[in-house]
């Protein structure tokens, strides 16, 4: 029998030839996912307008095109020669989405008044956490309409690039969505405590179907989808789960356990053979602040005053002692400004701000130094809810890759760098 080989160079050629082809029919595809304007549909949900979070980046492009980024990276316009026919002024700004199935950060989109002869490509970047609860097939992208109503489609989706496009051939208010997720996407609950989770659907029908590209529908309200596309509902971790078709009640254990949080996970059916797994993060410890350092032991930390706002930081100060008892002996303080639209905020120099200080000549923060470098921490916090109303809950988690651990001697100060992860639940502060 001959064998055939291959030399290098030609294989390198038959790569570079499969991946032309691929690049080519991924922007054929990117053709079809025009979302049209009005949308020919009924129904939906009115929402607000975004408010404005941050000033605009603009950048005047003409006959021959170009491309423009938001200010956090994560959308990118890209408008193809002949899109315009003269200099126009193209502009990105992030809002707060009022999306009821949006995911991340939402995006106002300049000029508003134009209809473009070519279409223009909008593309989200996105990472895996924002994700969480739902799956990358739910995922499509939305605008919102003169009503105030979203109108949602399917989109392109590149994982490698870990990007979702459309294109359009007009401007509006724009976001991620999801038609379908499990409900609630992640919380806390205390030692014992009940939950119920549900399936959520935010479509005009039932139907676990994933948005289809170039098929506009209008987004909201949300409502259950019935117990048939729910093949199984699955625990990891500890406590017990009560499956009952659409909804599960999960049990928390009566401590703390050591795998910090579980999973509830349910498998729902779609068209054909296609089935979607969607997770919910559940973490168990008491009403206040939970934590560990490099996978050692919990420690807790009561909020007496809860999360309190001052000329516009959030601060929570907590007294902490072992889980497993004992006086209070250390503080820990957390700080952040405002509420990020997509529930996330990255460590910074300066905020948000960790600082946890124990006995002695020792503190963790939220940045590790290195030389003359502060160098802070990858990670941040999540809320997974979030209230302005006095007296009201505020959970989240949060996890520190690399957190600095300073110890003060006689000489010199010594920064080691740590892990630290834990999750809070407490009240908006009534003062």
């Amino acid at each position: 029998m001959k064998r055939i080989i291959f030399c290098r160079s030609f294989r390198i050629l038959l790569l570079l030839f499969f991946f032309v082809l691929f690049v080519n029919a991924c922007k054929k595809e990117l053709l079809k996912t025009n979302i049209p304007m009005p949308p020919e549909t009924e129904g939906g949900q009115v929402t607000p307008v975004g408010d404005v979070q941050e000033a605009a980046v603009t950048a005047t492009i003409g006959s021959s095109g170009g491309t423009l980024y938001s200010a956090d990276g994560r959308l990118r316009l890209t408008i193809p020669a002949g899109a315009v026919a003269e200099n126009v002024s193209f502009s990105i700004q992030r809002i707060s989405n009022t999306n009821v199935a949006g995911l991340g950060q939402a995006y106002r989109l300049l000029p508003h008044d134009k209809n473009f002869p070519k279409p223009v490509a909008v593309s989200f970047v996105y990472d895996t956490p924002d994700f969480e609860g739902t799956s990358t097939d739910a995922v499509g992208i939305a605008y919102q309409d003169a009503k105030g109503i979203w109108q949602g489609a399917g989109a392109i989706h590149d994982p490698f690039a870990k990007t979702f496009s459309i294109s359009t051939t007009h401007f509006s208010d724009w976001s991620l969505f999801t038609s379908f997720t499990l409900n609630p996407v992640s919380t806390a609950l205390e030692p014992g405590e009940t939950l119920t989770l549900s399936v959520v659907n935010f479509m005009s029908d039932e139907d676990i179907i994933p948005p289809v590209s170039g098929v506009v529908k209008p987004i909201g309200p949300q409502h259950s989808v019935t117990a048939r596309y729910v093949k199984e509902w699955k625990l990891a971790g500890a406590g017990a789960l009560q499956a009952n078709g659409r909804e599960a009640v999960y049990t928390a254990p009566a401590a703390v356990p050591a795998k910090n949080p579980i999973a509830v996970s349910v498998t729902l059916k779609g068209p054909g053979n296609a089935q979607y797994l969607l997770v919910s993060n559940i973490y168990i410890g008491a009403e206040g602040i939970t934590f560990r350092i490099d996978n050692g032991p919990w420690l807790h930390g009561a909020i007496p005053l809860g999360v309190v706002s001052v000329n516009g930081i959030h601060n929570l100060d907590a007294a902490v002692v072992p889980v497993s008892g004992g006086a209070s002996d250390a503080a820990l303080s957390l700080k952040w400004t405002g509420y990020p639209s997509d529930g996330h905020v990255s460590w910074g120099k300066t905020l948000p701000w960790f600082l946890y200080q124990p006995p002695g000549n020792v503190a963790y923060q939220q940045f590790v130094v290195e030389g003359s470098n502060i160098i802070p921490s990858s990670g941040g916090i999540d809320f997974s809810h979030y209230t302005e109303t006095p007296g009201g809950d505020i959970i989240g988690s949060f996890i520190l890759e690399k957190a600095g651990k300073r110890v003060v001697t006689s000489t010199a100060v010594i920064w080691t760098p740590v892990k630290i992860e834990g999750f809070f639940k407490t009240k908006r502060s009534v003062f």
